[in-house]
């Protein structure tokens, strides 16, 4: 199905893609790296860090202002 996905879109469609982005959806909207392991199914903070390295300063600096 994914492959077909890809093909029919042109974009990355497989499951690493999909758990990436998640784990820096959830990132974004400010959610904290502990959390997003356990919604995520992971065992160990290193995987997220590597999954949401993606997220820019100034998208962080967003949520951090957003929060004050």
């Amino acid at each position: 199905m994914l492959y077909r996905l890809k093909i029919k879109t042109g974009l990355p469609c497989n499951p690493h893609t999909f758990r990436r982005t998640f784990a820096s959806n959830l990132h974004r909207a400010g959610l904290d790296v502990e959390h997003i392991m356990r919604l995520g199914g992971w065992e160990s903070l290193d995987m997220v860090v590597r999954y949401t390295r993606s997220v820019r300063f100034e998208e962080s600096l967003r949520v951090y202002r957003g929060m004050h």
